[in-house]
């Protein structure tokens, strides 16, 4: 159990899919995954452990912006052992060509957010991901016949810039 976790220890998979939308989770758990079990309800952020294809699996709603993100990932990292945190769900694009309902592989992601600072990482710093975990999410979508923008990403502290 952590702080804004209560599931017991292995309760819930190496593997995670994180949604925003704690109620996306719960869609997620109950149409996707065999089984699934309710691991977590504090703050009304709703996660669940299932298997898909037979393979254990989590989902976990993670609230809204990288404050509430960074707070979930870190201690399904550290409290639970998760090895793969896989965000989904929905985002803004720069580019017109990127429709409504595309799906983005993040190769990276930078950030207007001074959250770095706080860990001692000097500049703009941009995680990239898993290379054999994006080749085989961009394999997937080829082989299901559904087109895929891979490429970096921003995730901003701002929502509405005309404010």
């Amino acid at each position: 159990m952590s702080l804004h976790i209560s599931a017991p220890k292995g309760a819930v998979a190496e593997t995670v899919l994180l949604p925003g939308d704690p109620l996306r989770a719960k869609f997620i758990a109950e149409t996707f995954l065999e089984e699934p079990v309710e691991f977590n309800r504090v703050r009304n952020i709703l996660g669940y452990t299932g298997r898909y294809k037979g393979a254990p699996v989590s989902v976990m709603g993670t609230g809204m912006g990288m404050p509430s993100m960074g707070i979930y990932s870190h201690e399904l990292i550290a409290d639970y052992g998760c090895r793969r945190l896989i965000r989904i769900g929905s985002a803004g694009a720069f580019h017109e060509h990127v429709k409504l309902r595309s799906l983005v592989v993040a190769l990276s992601t930078c950030t207007d957010s001074n959250w770095q600072h706080t860990y001692g990482l000097p500049g703009n710093y941009a995680p990239c991901c898993s290379y054999p975990l994006l080749r085989a999410a961009m394999d997937a979508a080829e082989a299901r016949g559904i087109p895929a923008h891979a490429g970096p990403v921003v995730s901003c502290d701002v929502f509405y810039e005309d404010l």
